[in-house]
């Protein structure tokens, strides 16, 4: 519908625009009658007057009323319907509103949708869906209490109430393991334990007490004293997640971070699912820790939106100055390699530095010392390859 005319909030009746534009003829019309000594010009603007005034009289003054949304689902995935309910209710002098409004503001700009009041119920209860077409969050309120004149001429309208959020979740494909990381191993290969495994993390030297089928004997020999194999239990993994939410992709903006929020959400169901420490950061600087939980990462995701002039380096920096995790994921559509040689500089701090570059949007990365790079087409090719390791 069309949205109510700019601070009409006071219940009184107002022209509309076209309520302007016959106000405005009526006062030519009358001025040419009189200027030229056309009796029927003034006749015209008369009558457009009068019918202006009656229009004004049939709206009246707004009654004021109490207006309750309800939202049964507040998150939901693109392709699903909004289904929003209003309740009016109240009463007191002034004349009752024809409709009640609401505004939505979404990914695809602000609208607002209508729902008709029965003039003779003291309440009423009206429905209204939103299609909820992309990733992101919807904005409800306010709602606008709406009268108008069968002509379109008079309104008059009461805004105000509260305001709610939906949030529109990334589409992501669940991957069917979460490896524990590309790190090499000193008998050779890599070591990709799955959750509430034993994976490599290190050698040390042998103290008494120590599994002998631990040692490293080729080690053992190059430093001339015992060395063990170290393992760290993969249960106590914590993973940061980062998300490049920076504009200038290849593509579109938000198609570009849609693709990357969607691989990012895999990323964290899969950490989430086989309960690792999950933190997602973008890139931006907004941050979330999940608590064992998918939704607050999820509704970060939806959150997100393209940014203008954002440097990734001074997000790399929060991350060195933070609590080193066991890995971290950079997930982006439009990284340099100059940017990824930077991601690299945190290997000191986490022993798993893992690139995930979606080759859709951007180009694809070449090997990176001391990181693993998983080279996909878009989010659901990262699913499927991610069930296979970290193999790049």
């Amino acid at each position: 519908m069309r949205a109510p005319t700019a601070g009409a909030d006071g219940g009184r009746a107002r022209p509309t625009r076209r309520g302007w534009a016959v106000l405005a003829a009526s006062a030519l019309l009358t001025a040419a009658g009189f200027g030229f000594g056309h009796r029927e010009f003034i006749v015209l603007g008369g009558t457009a007057f009068a019918v202006l005034l009656l229009a004004a009289a049939l709206v009246g003054r707004l009654r004021p009323m109490e207006v309750s949304r309800s939202v049964p689902l507040d998150r939901v995935a693109p392709g699903d319907e909004v289904e929003v309910r209003l309740a009016v209710s109240g009463g007191g002098p002034g004349r009752r509103a024809h409709t009640v409004a609401d505004r939505v503001r979404g990914p695809g700009g602000t609208e607002w949708f209508a729902v008709a009041v029965d003039g003779g119920a003291e309440s009423a209860v009206g429905v209204y869906r939103v299609p909820a077409e992309r990733r992101g969050t919807l904005e409800l309120g306010p709602v606008a209490l709406l009268r108008r004149d069968p002509l379109g001429l008079v309104e008059a309208v009461r805004s105000g109430g509260g305001r709610d959020r939906v949030w529109i979740h990334p589409r992501w494909s669940m991957p069917q393991a979460m490896p524990a990381g590309a790190v090499e191993d000193p008998q050779g290969g890599q070591d990709g334990g799955r959750i509430g495994g034993a994976a490599f993390h290190g050698l040390r030297e042998y103290v008494p007490g120590d599994d002998v089928r631990h040692i490293h004997w080729r080690s053992t020999a190059r430093h001339g004293r015992l060395m063990v194999r170290e393992h760290a239990d993969t249960v106590h993994t914590r993973l940061t997640v980062v998300v490049d939410d920076r504009s200038g992709a290849a593509g579109g903006d938000r198609d570009a971070l849609d693709e990357v929020a969607g691989a990012a959400a895999a990323i964290c169901a899969a950490a989430v699912h086989e309960r690792w420490a999950c933190e997602l950061r973008l890139v931006s600087g907004a941050s979330r820790e999940g608590g064992g939980h998918l939704g607050p990462l999820l509704d970060l995701l939806a959150e997100a939106e393209p940014q203008p002039r954002t440097d990734p380096s001074a997000e790399f920096r929060r991350l060195w100055e933070r609590p080193s995790a066991d890995t971290a994921v950079l997930v982006s559509a439009s990284l340099t390699t100059a940017e990824a040689h930077r991601f690299c500089g945190l290997r000191d701090r986490y022993p798993r530095l893992v690139v995930v570059a979606l080759r859709k949007f951007g180009a694809p990365l070449a090997g990176l010392p001391g990181a693993t790079v998983v080279s996909a087409f878009d989010a659901d090719d990262l699913a499927a390859r991610w069930g296979r390791g970290w193999a790049g």
